[in-house]
């Protein structure tokens, strides 16, 4: 049963028994990850945890170079890697962490969109702020190659990718200490529509969802079946020509539809829907229409965020194409900020 919760902020007390080391004693110490660098094993397998990258020092916001890639981090952040093998795979994930590292923190799941990678999804959605801000971790996992296997009803296979990210969950939890009870899952793109299929497959393990630019593959809708309902957020723009706002890709549902299917699953009541625009902040030639239903079960909710004029980008984020290839980024409404304050109110 979902849990709505009051915000608080994460214990900054120790980073304790990590990888089963002893805790230190003094109180308010700091074990930061660095200290854990190398392969560890445990009931995942053998890891392989990689040196921390530091934000800036001397700005709030910077790039800073990791994995040869520049990446947009915050003051009082760090980020790392942690690779593992799963299905003879080599299977890799980042941390965006809080410096100093806290203990017990909630987790926000961030899934990059096709042909994307971690350190991609870090810099587009701004999110080292929020987490320096916010005192939760974002865990970002790498799909192979690049990609998601998105429908269950897939002829073709793929990669256990919703057994992979459970294993993930585990890690975050199990090893690294994160509150099991709060961990959120977000994707932008085809890592939205993989953040669909887990809120059908894994919602006893995750407490709520978000997703950007994405719907849900109609295979999944003809097999999504929650074992708990749970909060989700949806943000869509109608100017989205690769998921279009109104339909019309094959084998992928409208926006209208996808909103609609949540209602069904999460229990909800239709008449409870209602409609207001958020203030227009900024003259960037988008507005926002916020649909929104709290008459859901567990005392849950469906959002809708419909970026007017939005393109097929992450709102309040990086234009990371010209808007002649993916249309607008809205900077009237941060979904990095908006899904994190709405998100972290649950708890399994």
């Amino acid at each position: 049963m979902a849990t709505h919760i009051a915000r608080r902020l994460p214990c900054l007390s120790l980073l304790a028994a990590l990888f089963c080391l002893p805790a230190a004693a003094a109180t308010g110490t700091v074990t930061t990850v660095k200290n854990f660098v190398g392969a560890r094993s445990g009931a995942i397998g053998t890891l392989s945890v990689g040196s921390a990258v530091y934000g800036p020092k001397t700005t709030a916001n910077g790039l800073v170079k990791y994995n040869n890639h520049w990446v947009y981090l915050a003051r009082n952040t760090a980020i790392f890697d942690v690779t593992f093998t799963d299905g003879g795979n080599t299977r890799r994930f980042a941390i965006v962490r809080p410096e100093p590292a806290t203990k017990a923190a909630p987790a926000l799941l961030m899934l990059h969109g096709a042909g994307g990678d971690p350190e991609g999804q870090v810099t587009l959605s701004y999110v080292a702020a929020s987490v320096a801000a916010n005192g939760y971790w974002a865990v970002l996992p790498q799909g192979l190659s690049g990609s998601w296997n998105t429908d269950p009803l897939n002829s073709s296979g793929g990669a256990n990718d919703v057994g992979f990210i459970a294993k993930v969950i585990d890690i975050a939890t199990g090893y690294f200490g994160l509150n099991g009870k709060r961990v959120y899952a977000s994707g932008m793109s085809e890592g939205g529509f993989m953040t669909a299929r887990l809120a059908c497959e894994l919602s006893d393990r995750i407490a709520a969802f978000a997703t950007v630019a994405a719907t849900l593959s109609s295979g999944l809708s003809r097999a999504c079946a929650p074992s708990s309902p749970r909060t989700l957020l949806m943000f869509s723009g109608t100017a989205d020509t690769l998921v279009p706002y109104n339909g019309g890709r094959t084998g992928v549902l409208s926006v209208a539809d996808a909103f609609n299917l949540w209602l069904s699953r999460n229990n909800c009541t239709a008449s409870s829907t209602v409609s207001s625009n958020l203030p227009d902040s900024v003259s960037d030639g988008t507005s926002v229409t916020l649909k929104r239903n709290s008459g859901c079960g567990s005392g849950g909710q469906v959002r809708l965020y419909t970026i007017n004029n939005g393109g097929h980008t992450w709102p309040g984020g990086y234009q990371y194409l010209p808007e002649a290839q993916i249309g607008k980024t809205s900077q009237d409404l941060s979904a990095t900020a908006e899904l994190w304050q709405q998100l972290s109110a649950y708890s399994l």
